[in-house]
């Protein structure tokens, strides 16, 4: 087992549990693992929702809560689906403190007008939390297509899950100062690029845990690939960027 992370200032914004097709991540297995690795606390979403099983998600929820506590900051990720169903209450009512709102525009057809958005905005403004938007993949959840939306809505933040292109995340973090970008599944090289164009304050470490370990290509465990991977970001950063992307960032969001 590799060692813990020196500190234990490594905070992830981007992590999973749950069922993903035919594989199971419990909320055990997700626990384990910060422990093991010494990751301070993550930002997490639960994949069984996909299959939209409500009271599954708050279930998972609660049992990952009970295990880790604050080091758990619950996204609450929102289907079309879950809407329609008139199911949001279950979430808003299940005494979760929620800390971000998801949306997943490649999974799921998200009008950018009309009822169902205005819900979205409305309840991220009410709770006083940040909207995280899934790019990439589909010309409709592209970065450059949610730019309108939060360009209309200075007073919210939104994150660009996984910054997908690049070309167009870099347009909408100068257009709009309330957006931020992760680093799921997102090249050094890339985040290079936002470094040098003084995005330092907007970029949080995100790692789509467990979902890399389905797109693995070596035979090394799971704790050594996410180490490996902080290591080869970090060899690339100063301190100060260091210390912002995988820590100050994410206490300004979700610490607060």
């Amino acid at each position: 087992m590799p060692k813990k992370i020196i500190n234990d200032f490594i905070c992830d914004s981007h992590f999973h549990f749950g069922k993903f097709y035919d594989d199971y991540f419990s909320a055990k297995y997700i626990a384990n693992f910060i422990n093991n690795i010494g990751i301070k606390s993550i930002a997490i979403s639960s994949t069984t929702i996909c299959d939209e099983s409500y009271k599954n998600v708050i279930q998972e929820f609660n049992e990952l809560i009970e295990i880790c506590g604050s080091r758990i900051k619950p996204i609450l990720w929102i289907t079309p689906n879950m809407l329609k169903s008139n199911n949001l209450d279950l979430f808003i009512e299940s005494n979760i403190k929620w800390k971000v709102i998801k949306l997943h525009g490649y999974l799921h057809k998200w009008p950018l007008k009309g009822k169902h958005i205005s819900t979205i905005i409305s309840l991220a403004k009410r709770l006083n939390i940040p909207i995280l938007l899934h790019t990439g993949g589909l010309e409709r959840c592209d970065a450059a297509s949610y730019c309108s939306l939060i360009n209309k809505n200075p007073n919210l933040l939104f994150i660009l899950a996984h910054g997908r292109p690049i070309s167009e995340t870099k347009t909408v973090l100068q257009k709009c100062q309330n957006a931020w970008v992760d680093t799921a599944f997102m090249p050094i090289g890339h985040i290079l690029e936002l470094l040098e164009l003084d995005f330092e304050d907007r970029i949080l470490y995100g790692s789509d845990f467990p979902i890399t370990e389905l797109y693995k290509d070596c035979e090394e465990d799971s704790s050594e690939r996410y180490l490996k991977r902080i290591t080869e970001i970090r060899s690339q950063l100063n301190e100060k960027q260091q210390n912002k992307l995988f820590y100050v960032n994410f206490q300004k969001l979700f610490c607060i």
